[in-house]
């Protein structure tokens, strides 16, 4: 299983999201300090969520980022977290 589709099945499981989108951005990041060849390192990830009502912006990263926990030990290096309820992404798209 690629860790894209690790993340995906996290997400699901611990979210149960209206919408989100995971996005390998590994390769942008070629030449930069610890990029390695053919390792997914690199995410942007989107969550929409029921479960992000009455939490701040930093609140939700903690929660994306401790479900990523045992990632961060295997090579992920960066993830970009953008995390809404389903009012404010509907207000944005």
């Amino acid at each position: 299983m690629t860790r894209k589709e690790k993340i995906t099945k996290l997400i699901l499981y611990n979210f149960n999201p209206y919408f989100f989108s995971v996005n390998d951005v590994s390769e942008q990041h070629r030449g930069h300090a610890n990029f390695i060849e053919n390792v997914e390192s690199h995410f942007e990830i989107i969550v929409v969520s029921e479960k992000f009502y009455n939490k701040n912006r930093i609140s939700r990263h903690r929660m994306v980022n401790k479900m990523l926990e045992n990632e961060f030990y295997s090579d992920l290096h960066s993830i970009s977290i953008k995390a809404y309820t389903i009012d404010e992404y509907k207000k944005i798209s």
